[in-house]
């Protein structure tokens, strides 16, 4: 565990030193994408370790993310609930609660094709419902870095419980509404503040009926406050920050770099084998990636 929590020591000094020199929307989602990495390893290792119960790691990560955006904020004014956040709490409820639940039985390669698949789908979707453009270039682009993923996880994995395998679908459903809600915010940290102060109580009242089966390590608890106040609270304000520059399908694809770079996090930090498989698949995500991203830029150009 130490040399884990080591290893992402390392990338967050890593994420200090780039931070300095944002100044565009890809350096940005580059720091946001380690964060979002480094969350999930640091749950990964709790749940899966079972080092704490995944209600209970749940609870204290949004309460710590909580706390640290209050600081962050230092207004008494607006450190006041706003009303109108209520769905963006539900959202991220959604999203942490039943990511923690699904993590407790499903590997993780199977997790990350049933999240980011149900993202991407859904946020494309979505975009094609709102009318944006889909040229052969972005259509292109959305199925490399969609199979890439597939190369990446697939072949791997076995049959899934249905009931966790519908838990990580409920937690891309939930991450894709709560990327939405944010894309119209001018003031991203008072909205991720808001969101997590209102997920509280709502996963307070989901736990209720969990209070028997409630356990704790220190382990589990350090892990889950760091994974509350580093990589939630602030990698989602990076994230609201990223998404008002974005179109909902380029928002879709971007985050499917997050599993690669999980993986390489272990292959760099947990002595996992770098096999050709996830060298090929993780250049197909990026290419796609890049791909949309450009042809984004061209129908910007000509509108």
């Amino acid at each position: 565990m130490l040399l884990f929590l080591g290893g992402n020591f390392y990338i967050y000094t890593q994420i200090a030193v780039i931070n300095k020199d944002i100044d565009d929307d890809v350096g940005k989602n580059r720091t946001c994408d380690e964060c979002i990495c480094s969350q999930f390893n640091f749950c990964r290792l709790a749940l899966a370790g079972r080092m704490i119960d995944p209600y209970s790691f749940s609870i204290i990560r949004i309460v710590s993310a909580a706390v640290v955006l209050a600081l962050l904020l230092g207004s008494v004014e607006k450190l006041k609930p706003q009303r109108e956040n209520w769905k963006g709490g539900l959202c991220l409820t959604g999203y942490i609660l039943a990511f923690s639940v699904a993590y407790m039985q499903l590997d993780a390669g199977l997790g990350a094709l049933l999240l980011f698949g149900t993202v991407q789908i859904s946020m494309a979707l979505y975009a094609v419902y709102k009318g944006e453009k889909v040229t052969w270039f972005r259509g292109i682009g959305l199925s490399v870095a969609f199979f890439g993923i597939l190369l990446l996880f697939l072949p791997a994995t076995h049959a899934p419980s249905l009931f966790y395998a519908a838990m990580m679908i409920l937690a891309g459903l939930s991450w894709a509404a709560y990327s939405l809600i944010g894309m119209s915010t001018d003031q991203p940290i008072v909205m991720t503040y808001n969101n997590f102060i209102w997920a509280i109580p709502i996963c307070l009242l989901l736990s209720l009926a969990q209070m028997p089966n409630l356990y704790m390590h220190w382990n589990g608890l350090v892990l889950a406050i760091i994974s509350g106040a580093f990589t939630s609270g602030l990698a989602y304000v990076l994230w609201y920050d990223l998404l008002k520059h974005l179109d909902r399908m380029t928002a879709s694809t971007l985050q499917l770099s997050v599993p690669c770079l999980a993986l390489l996090a272990g292959v760099i930090f947990l002595n996992e084998t770098l096999s050709l498989r996830m060298l090929f698949a993780t250049i197909m995500v990026l290419s796609g990636i890049g791909l949309l991203i450009f042809s984004g830029h061209k129908i910007a150009k000509n509108d």
